[in-house]
């Protein structure tokens, strides 16, 4: 007898989140064309939950794929922003900032914890290496692209010589950075752990403070080449020492006090909601303070995991809701970038694109093997390496701040070239975490 046929499980996975989706879409078009008005003063409280249930349902889609959860939550946020649909309109994304900066913190936080003294010392010298050839081979490699392709951009293409070998230079460095955001959240999705996974982090958040340095002086001594009126000057110099000093000093004295009251006695356990809060005034000092967010929280989990016993549970804690925080954070990054950018910059932004996934292989293979590591880090470190966030559009919008006229093009091409690596980056990731055998332990389970 011919055995009966089972109905295919793959189908019904992808079934599940593709409907609730679908329903989802559906009652926020509805919501936003015949209850505008009556809803106006819930909006946030609404959108939130159309945001966290959206993403929930596209991580869960992605994940059904063989795709990090994450994409999915950028997705949909590209789906649902300005650039596309519009049911988080411009002003609704920036409303939602707020809680946008805090699930950084709280990122931050865990990027933090995971460096661990003990895990970290005997891959100091495989980190600073590839760190240094990283960051000097992808910002010269990086000036040259940008040169190459400038008569194919038209913001450029009207520029002088000098203003042109200005823009370069920033975008070479910026070209540089990595996001820590988008490297914890694939990391944590998948609980992996060992020297690949070490190597990748470590370089990823001290390459992120190296450049964020870099940068700062390099558009402070460029600024003559791009506005004649302007000069050089030292305050440049002092600002930047405040903004990633200040961050380094105050997320290190939060997270002392902060690790004195957790303590180390595992019978009198501290409330969750105790780090939530912890997170919640560090974006307040650092607001108030004018200093990075991310370093800040960085520094402070770092010092709270190494001074602590009770840093692993506040990490435990964190963990336990990452889903959410990663959901929320990544679907508004997508929807915040523009994708009107891809259309204008479109082939050129491939080539840097395509320039920088090649530079950043090629001088993390050579650091990490001038420096000894192992023929895993070698092979599969740069792919760990290629995502960008954040931090990354932070870094262009500085330009925007400081030249208006020239910035509306810089950020139109960086969009563009962000956009790939944001959706790319993850992916390589969980490519060289599954070949260096980390083993994917479903994280909690939300919202879908």
């Amino acid at each position: 007898m011919a055995p009966v046929a089972r109905p295919q499980r793959g189908a019904s996975v992808l079934l599940r989140p593709v409907a609730t989706l679908a329903l989802l879409f559906g009652v926020m078009w509805l919501t936003s064309q015949v209850a505008a008005a009556s809803y106006e003063d819930g909006r946030l409280a609404v959108l939130v939950g159309f945001v966290l249930l959206a993403a929930s349902a596209a991580g869960a889609l992605a994940s059904a794929v063989g795709l990090p959860r994450l994409t999915g939550f950028i997705l949909v946020g590209i789906v649902v922003g300005p650039s596309l649909l519009g049911l988080l309109p411009e002003p609704a994304v920036g409303d939602l900032r707020l809680i946008d900066s805090f699930a950084l913190a709280l990122i931050a936080m865990l990027a933090g914890g995971e460096l661990q003294l003990e895990t970290l010392r005997p891959q100091g010298r495989v980190i600073l290496m590839t760190t240094l050839f990283v960051t000097a081979v992808v910002w010269a490699g990086m000036v040259v692209a940008v040169l190459v392709v400038s008569p194919w951009v038209p913001f450029l293409a009207e520029m002088s010589m000098k203003g042109t070998i200005a823009v370069a230079l920033l975008l070479g460095i910026w070209s540089a950075n990595s996001s820590p955001d988008l490297t914890v959240a694939v990391i944590e999705e998948r609980r992996a752990k060992g020297e690949l996974v070490d190597v990748i982090l470590g370089v990823t958040i001290v390459k992120d403070v190296v450049v964020i340095v870099l940068f700062t002086l390099t558009l402070a001594l460029v600024t003559p080449l791009l506005d004649p009126a302007e000069t050089s000057s030292s305050h440049e110099l002092v600002v930047l020492a405040r903004e990633v000093g200040g961050a380094l000093l105050l997320g290190a004295g939060m997270g002392w006090a902060f690790s004195q009251y957790l303590g180390g006695d595992e019978t009198d356990p501290r409330s969750p909601f105790a780090t939530f809060l912890f997170a919640y005034v560090l974006v307040v000092l650092t607001e108030e303070l004018h200093v990075e967010l991310l370093l800040a929280g960085v520094s402070a989990g770092f010092v709270i995991e190494n001074l602590s016993p009770a840093g692993d549970r506040m990490i435990a804690g964190i963990r336990s809701v990452a889903v959410v925080i990663f959901a929320f954070f990544f679907a508004i990054a997508g929807a915040s970038l523009d994708l009107g950018a891809v259309a204008r910059f479109g082939l050129v932004a491939v080539v840097l694109l395509l320039v920088r996934v090649a530079l950043t292989r090629w001088a993390t293979i050579k650091g990490a093997r001038f420096a000894g590591a192992g023929p895993l880090v070698q092979e599969r470190a740069w792919q760990g390496l290629i995502s960008q966030g954040g931090v990354s559009l932070g870094l262009i919008l500085m330009i925007e701040g400081k030249f208006p006229e020239l910035g509306a093009g810089v950020v139109a091409l960086a969009m563009a070239v962000i956009l790939g690596n944001i959706l790319g980056g993850p992916v390589l990731l969980g490519q060289a975490l599954a070949a260096a055998g980390g083993k994917s332990r479903e994280g909690p389970e939300v919202l879908d």
